[in-house]
């Protein structure tokens, strides 16, 4: 809930508040979206704890085998980060979305087709996808407060209402009949990737020796989607499970292997002398990405870079 809720709620005590670590969560959230890409058809990540995935093709559309694919995931997220994670599969985005909701915490909510209806009946319109406060008020003064309601409203009232595009979808919605597709999403606007490391560590050769497949994966993700980058971060997270981060930008783009691994061994000299801790996970980040049409030569980098 949010902290200002919780602070109410704990009114008259003495709470300890633990404060956001938002670059912790961008990395751990990077490392769970990096690993569920491999492990779906297709993802489209909607925040930095939320994503909808498809897995239609490679389940041939059987639940049992979906069912199976999900528990597995969620198994790999519990090992790799030791952090829960709640999944709703159905025929549509929107059902999905209120299966995750209702499966929390920890929870797998399955949707068969046939049994979408049923499902959706008591749930209140206002927990649909998509409905904001001011659609849900403007519901309310039609008198529908649950789904089956609103399967019930008169296309041509939710139109004049709602307009036609925004009418049409809350029917359709309702009725588990939205065809929404998962999609890929954006334009990536960063490249990551971090490793554990086999021993502790705060030597910067030996964590540029294990972070070699991650400098390549980056590299490789570059050169397929034609980009080039301008700023390359160092991540650390010490023993103690903080974040640390080290960053350089360029003035001009570049995608050059050489280039990543001489910065990010540089990057984490200074982060190790930083801190007395050793490093447990190491990781690069390359972002500030454009086409490689702008990118510069490596001369350009060392002189940038002096």
């Amino acid at each position: 809930m949010p902290i200002a809720q919780a602070k109410r709620k704990l009114e008259g005590r003495d709470p300890a508040i633990i404060r956001m670590d938002h670059e912790k969560y961008e990395v751990i959230s990077a490392r769970i979206m990096d690993a569920l890409e491999n492990m779906v058809d297709t993802l489209e990540p909607t925040g930095i704890d939320e994503a909808f995935f498809d897995l239609t093709a490679s389940t041939t559309g059987d639940y049992a085998k979906a069912r199976e694919r999900v528990a597995s995931i969620k198994k790999a997220i519990f090992d790799d980060e030791y952090l829960t994670s709640s999944v709703g599969l159905g025929r549509s985005k929107a059902v999905a979305k209120l299966g995750s909701d209702m499966s929390k915490p920890n929870g797998l909510t399955v949707v068969l087709p046939e049994e979408t209806a049923k499902f959706l009946a008591p749930i209140p319109a206002s927990k649909l996808y998509g409905v904001g406060p001011k659609t849900s008020a403007s519901l309310t003064e039609m008198g529908i407060s649950t789904v089956a309601e609103l399967t019930m409203a008169e296309p041509a009232e939710l139109e004049r209402r709602f307009g036609r595009k925004f009418g049409g979808y809350l029917l359709a919605v309702a009725t588990g009949m939205d065809d929404g597709k998962v999609t890929k999403g954006l334009e990536p606007t960063q490249f990551s990737r971090i490793v554990t490391l086999k021993q502790d560590t705060r030597d910067p050769k030996e964590i540029l020796d294990q972070l070699s497949g991650g400098i390549d994966y980056v590299h490789e993700k570059l050169a397929a989607s034609s980009r080039s980058f301008k700023t390359i971060t160092a991540i650390g997270v010490l023993i103690d499970l903080s974040t640390r981060t080290k960053s350089r930008s360029l003035e001009t783009p570049l995608d050059d292997p050489t280039t990543l691994r001489g910065s990010i061994l540089s990057l984490f000299e200074e982060l190790g002398k930083s801190t007395g801790k050793d490093f447990r996970r190491v990781g690069i980040r390359v972002s500030g990405l454009s086409a490689t049409g702008t990118q510069g030569s490596l001369n350009e980098f060392l002189r940038l870079a002096r």
